[in-house]
């Protein structure tokens, strides 16, 4: 029976593939940043992360699906009337698509088994999958012992205000449940999260600094405008290749630097353009000329973006290494705004580190103006509901790989009794028509590898059946009777 199950699974995705395809690339077109500052009544997150939302749960409702608005935070689709509930979490919400894109970010497109857009892989195929999930279910008149509900939320990737929200309102989660915004097989482990608002001091002759536009990305490029002749600074930044100068004509110049963007919680690979902006012009730029000393600091304190300048730097067995990155930098008269993601190991001396840190912003005529820190997640690799997850994912894959810990965070550090687990396949698949530093959940060219994202389907699928069939009455699908009305 087992081996006939999994035929009909494979079978059932293979002739869903293409309205598959579409349905992502559908919801791929609907730009979907939230926006606390363009909030509205029923839209606490702008209007495209509410229209996005409605999209998302009139979908799940042409199909049937009981669903709920939970006030523009959060959306449920349900299958099955039973009281205990098996949860399925996806995000809504899309990092900014930033500069430096060959494709167009919400005009999707399939290339080499590739969908190209900003939100493919980060998160929407995982909200299509549980939509897919739900339609077999029910064609197939699966019986669970478990409600299985579909929530989705719309601020993920903006401190993941949205869940937090909903909790606070009294909102009922589901007892157990499956964040679909990782990679395989489970993540038992994933660092705290340190997010912190400082304002640096510039220096007399910075008019401008820039760069960013979300603290949880690694700046690409970055802008530095300051006074002083355009030829003399042309020419001390010559050696620096990632560096070009344009005189503004008024006395001042304005200076753009080149980095490679990407993930916070994953900086190898990356090249922040901000910090190099920093130490690259202080370093060629004579002090006795010029005052841009709030450069140093940035230089000393955020280049290394494994925390060394900040006195964080530090790793533990279980998570790894501690991750700094220095994601948005804005300029006003008061100085140069910088917006900190830190991702901290579980064992981390966290709140010994925050004050160490207080004092060295103190020394340097720094002010710390705001400061949130997300607890670490942990479950044991031996409870019974993850052995469940990997027995599965082994399974479909044949593969014998162990659970695992992240800097990357979601829903599992704010949602209880929520595990972490796929969909991204590490199969080594990469999109060759695409340059190095593209392709990434949070760079440009953001791409879904499709074959990986049905395989992660199959995994779902039989994950669920597992956690959540009642073993007694199941038979294959077609002796299987539905006993709830999913409506």
């Amino acid at each position: 029976m087992k081996e006939d199950r999994e035929r009909k699974i494979d079978e059932w995705v293979e002739s869903h593939r293409e309205e598959m395809t579409e349905e992502l690339m559908e919801f791929v077109r609907r730009p979907s940043v939230s926006r606390a500052d363009l909030a509205e009544p029923g839209a606490p997150y702008g209007p495209d992360a509410r229209k996005m939302l409605d999209f998302a749960l009139e979908r799940f409702g042409s199909f049937g699906f009981r669903t709920e608005n939970h006030g523009g935070y959060v959306g449920s689709a349900w299958y099955g009337d039973q009281e205990e509930e098996l949860g399925f979490y996806a995000h809504l919400d899309v990092v900014p698509e930033g500069p430096g894109w060959i494709y167009e970010p919400y005009n999707p497109l399939i290339k080499d088994g590739f969908v190209i857009g900003r939100g493919a892989d980060d998160n929407k195929a995982a909200a299509v999958i549980g939509l897919y999930l739900m339609r077999y279910m029910k064609e197939h008149r699966i019986r669970l012992k478990k409600s299985f509900r579909m929530m989705f939320g719309c601020a993920e990737e903006t401190g993941m205000d949205d869940f937090k929200q909903y909790q606070a309102q009294g909102g009922k989660l589901p007892d157990f449940g499956i964040v679909a915004d990782c990679g395989f097989p489970v993540c038992f482990a994933q660092k705290g999260g340190w997010n912190a608002d400082i304002c640096v001091p510039k220096g007399a002759d910075i008019l401008d600094f820039s760069a960013g536009n979300v603290r949880n990305a690694c700046p690409g490029e970055a802008f530095l405008c300051i006074r002083g002749d355009a030829a003399e600074i042309t020419a001390l930044l010559a050696d620096y290749a990632d560096l070009t100068a344009e005189d503004q004509g008024d006395g001042t110049v304005r200076i753009h630097a080149k980095g490679r963007g990407g993930h916070a919680a994953f900086p190898q690979g990356t090249d922040n353009a901000a910090t190099k902006l920093a130490e690259q012009v202080f370093e060629a730029l004579p002090q006795d000329r010029f005052d841009i000393l709030g450069l140093s600091f940035i230089a000393k304190t955020f280049r290394n973006p494994f925390g060394e300048g900040m006195g964080f730097a530090c790793e533990d067995e279980i998570s790894g290494q501690l991750s700094s990155n220095a994601g948005v930098f804005r300029t006003d008269d008061r100085g140069i705004h910088i917006f900190l993601d830190i991702r901290y190991p579980v064992s981390a001396p966290i709140d010994a580190m925050t004050e160490s840190f207080k004092k060295l912003l103190s020394e340097n005529g720094a002010v710390l103006e705001s400061l949130s820190i997300e607890k670490p997640f942990y479950i044991d690799k031996e409870d019974p509901r993850v052995r469940i997850l990997q027995d599965c994912y082994r399974e479909i894959t044949g593969r014998e790989d162990e659970p695992y810990a992240m800097g990357g965070g979601t829903y599992s550090r704010v949602i209880p009794g929520a595990v972490s687990f796929g969909p991204g396949l590490r199969n080594g698949v990469k999109p060759e028509f695409l340059p190095e530093g593209h392709g990434g959940a949070h760079g440009p060219d953001e791409v879904l590898h499709i074959e990986s994202w049905l395989q992660a389907f199959k995994i779902y699928l039989l994950s669920i059946l597992r956690l959540a069939e009642d073993e007694e009455t199941a038979g294959t699908p077609e002796e299987n009777e539905y006993p709830g009305t999913p409506v």
